[in-house]
């Protein structure tokens, strides 16, 4: 590229006396984003980068200017695989010896942006489809060339690491009694917990607080007819906010070889502190009493006999 240079600069010294010169400069290739791992190791909702089908990017350079404002661009998969260049809705390129600094979010709303990065993120659970909040941020750097030399795979396209933002409550219940002839039916099953949150992503600690005073109702599957088993059968899985508030609701129907016995609604507080990034199993464990045992007591009415009174018998 340097040799262009020069060359270019003798022709337009040369021909000084022209009304019109022109001066190339290096053209970058545009900005491609795809190819975005979720890091999987707690087993959120996404569990695999082939569920995402895309994200907001927001990106600066030389942590001054903005490529993509406030809002953030669109970056939309379509039929791209991973590590293939997915669709950008605003095109930026590549510039010389530049830094570039960019974030990825995905099913979350940047609040407040500072120099084109967001710096929280706002969230609110959709009871009815669950949204897993995953973010994750990159650098890149190029040369005289535009080329980009780090920060890029071998395709040239930026890639993200993502994490998820939220945790994974999964609820769980087992049938403790012996035997078959009891079961239990569960309905109802319900998690209650903040409806929306922010997440401060610079903040040392707790990063999540509440947004409002509003809470929502998740709920989860039944289970028709719980017999007893080794291990806990699973309700579902559903998305909370970390730090949230979280009570556990739910019905059940205990019966006796298929007729009811008893019925009664529990709601209990989970104490336990969700952290983003973490998964946790709520296992509710159904028994009865003690079982019903049979004896007889020496000091009943068989202790001993009785004297009653004395009568003769004639035979004749």
């Amino acid at each position: 590229m340097k040799k262009i240079f020069i060359a270019i600069m003798a022709l337009a010294a040369f021909t000084a006396c022209s009304k019109e010169t022109s001066i190339d400069t290096p053209q970058g290739d545009s900005i491609a984003f795809g190819g975005a791992f979720v890091d999987n190791s707690t087993k959120a909702i996404y569990e695999t980068a082939d569920k995402l089908k895309g994200f907001t990017v927001w990106g600066n350079v030389n942590n001054t200017v903005s490529l993509y404002g406030d809002t953030g661009a669109a970056v939309t998969r379509g039929t791209a695989e991973l590590g293939e260049a997915w669709n950008c809705a605003v095109s930026r390129y590549w510039t010389p010896s530049c830094t570039y600094n960019f974030t990825a979010i995905a099913n979350g709303i940047a609040k407040t942006v500072v120099n084109g990065i967001p710096t929280h993120i706002s969230y609110t659970i959709n009871p009815a489809d669950a949204a897993d909040l995953v973010y994750g941020t990159t650098t890149a750097s190029t040369n005289e060339s535009c080329v980009p030399t780090t920060g890029v795979n071998t395709a040239k396209v930026v890639t993200f690491t993502l994490r998820h933002l939220l945790s994974r409550l999964q609820v769980s219940f087992q049938n403790l009694i012996p035997g078959s002839e009891y079961t239990y039916k569960i309905s109802d099953v319900k998690v209650t917990t903040w409806d929306k949150g922010v997440y401060e992503i610079a903040a040392q600690g707790t990063k999540w607080t509440q947004e409002g005073t509003g809470t929502t109702p998740l709920s989860y599957n039944s289970l028709a007819s719980l017999a007893n088993s080794a291990g806990a059968v699973s309700a579902g899985a559903q998305l909370v906010i970390p730090g949230s508030s979280v009570e556990l609701s739910f019905t059940y129907v205990l019966s006796l070889n298929g007729t009811e016995i008893y019925q009664k609604q529990i709601s209990k507080e989970i104490t336990a502190t969700l952290q983003e990034g973490y998964s946790y199993n709520v296992n509710v464990q159904l028994k009865a009493g003690n079982q019903i045992d049979f004896s007889v007591s020496e000091t009943d009415g068989l202790a001993e006999w009785g004297n009653g009174a004395s009568s003769s018998v004639v035979l004749q």
